[in-house]
């Protein structure tokens, strides 16, 4: 140990002896970190520097001036190298300054190297561990330690790099976007013709559901999804598909009931060519008209939450169902709003198990690719890092919000293979 470590904790001793505890055991031998100089001096951690190597100063005050000038409470997520706790403190309107290190090991490298001791003294500042679900009202997340964030903080750092994001998100949704408007005056004659979704029947006495993905692990759960297929109707879970999981189940025998598209990239060619007329569709205004009306089966249509729908809905009302993002979520949404109450996920991994990105589809065939999942992870059901994309990564949480909000449901996974869902039980089967 440094004295600078020594001086450091010691302060934190006094001050969070249950932090000074953990920092005290953590271990900073698995870092590759070296002194970088331009300008200043900062400290690269892993091939990522904890600041600007030229002016950390200005760096800092650019951090600092996205705050709200009349706050006077102030929360940080990550350190970086001490340099914006260091001017918040000068600041007299600040009365709470709360900073949360999103990986302890690199803090306790932090507190090797550097003198950190003025702003851990401040009375103003408080250092603790934070909550994984719940952002502060008036934070600054600090972008080197989001991409340092240790396994423990995994959750928080997902939603601190969606709200940096969420501005340019929100563009592709625009309410006047005139293509989107373009597309739904296609879909209108469809619209006003097909019931909308809640309309769907389902056995007096279902009360559960297979909400089956396009994840790599499906292909372990066909065997599953067999059996429960050839289950009477009255005690086997109502079989819930994402479009582009209909070819694989297809590939191997499996009809589901129902089959749910939302993206409007989605076409024919994503789906087997003699569709089954057993097999119900939930499509959304934004669907391409020709997968519509070459559908064999019932169908049934559907609005999401956004508010690029609301207008529509006033005019038109149909079911609004749960989306961020991903096909999955109106999928799971649409099962807990016609009532069944037992949610089974199958090949809904948010992640690249099996070092691959889909069950069925070849590498790349969706979209993503397995070589270029090196950079970003997530936990899967057993501790492990498992490689995925940041939207993947969103999809994950945003899922898990929606699963807070639902008490009232039981969830389940039969593998723990690919990302784990907090909210999600494991068991082996559901026969």
């Amino acid at each position: 140990m440094s004295e600078l470590f020594l001086s450091n904790l010691n302060i934190i001793k006094q001050r969070w002896p249950k932090l000074a505890t953990q920092l005290d055991q953590n271990s900073i031998e698995n870092f590759s970190a070296s002194l970088v100089t331009g300008n200043t001096q900062t400290i690269s951690v892993n091939g990522i520097q904890l600041s600007s190597r030229h002016n950390r100063m200005a760096e800092a005050q650019l951090y600092i001036d996205q705050l709200d000038t009349n706050c006077n409470t102030v929360t940080l997520y990550g350190v970086g190298m001490g340099d914006v706790p260091s001017l918040l403190i000068d600041k007299s309107n600040l009365n709470i300054i709360n900073v949360a290190p999103l990986n302890l090991s690199l803090f306790a490298l932090l507190l090797t190297y550097t003198d950190q001791s003025e702003w851990l003294a401040d009375s103003r500042v408080n250092l603790f561990i934070p909550s994984q679900y719940q952002l502060a009202e008036n934070y600054i997340a600090i972008t080197p330690d989001l991409a340092l964030a240790d396994e423990a903080n995994s959750v928080l750092r997902d939603f601190l790099v969606l709200e940096n994001n969420r501005e340019f998100a929100n563009n592709q949704h625009q309410v006047n976007d005139a293509k989107m408007i373009a597309r739904h005056t296609q879909n209108m004659i469809a619209l006003q013709r097909d019931p909308s979704a809640e309309q769907i029947v389902i056995a007096p006495y279902q009360k559960a559901a297979s909400i089956i993905a396009t994840g790599p692990t499906l292909e372990s759960q066909y065997k599953i999804l067999k059996k429960q297929r050839k289950l009477p109707i009255k005690i086997r879970p109502l079989m819930i598909a994402v479009d582009t999981a209909l070819m694989a189940l297809e590939n191997e025998g499996i009809i589901p009931d129902i089959v749910v598209t939302i993206d409007k990239n989605i076409t024919l060619k994503h789906l087997p060519e003699n569709l089954s007329e057993k097999i119900s569709l939930v499509y959304f205004p934004n669907t391409d008209p020709i997968v519509i009306n070459q559908w064999g089966g019932k169908k049934y249509n559907a609005y999401t939450n956004r508010a690029t729908f609301d207008d529509l809905h006033s005019r038109m009302p149909k079911i609004r169902l749960y989306t961020n993002g991903s096909v999955i979520h109106p999928a799971i949404d649409l099962a807990v709003q016609l009532g069944l109450t037992e949610i089974n996920l199958y090949g809904c991994d948010f992640s690249y198990p099996h070092n691959k990105t889909h069950a069925f589809w070849k590498d790349g065939e969706l979209g993503p690719s397995i070589n270029y999942s090196n950079k970003h992870w997530v936990l899967d059901g057993n501790g492990n890092k498992v490689a995925t994309d940041l939207n993947f990564r969103a999809y994950l949480r945003y899922l898990e919000l929606y699963i807070k909000s639902k008490p009232q449901v039981q969830f389940y996974k039969s593998t723990k293979d690919g990302a784990k869902i907090n909210g999600v039980a494991y068991r082996e089967s559901v026969i």
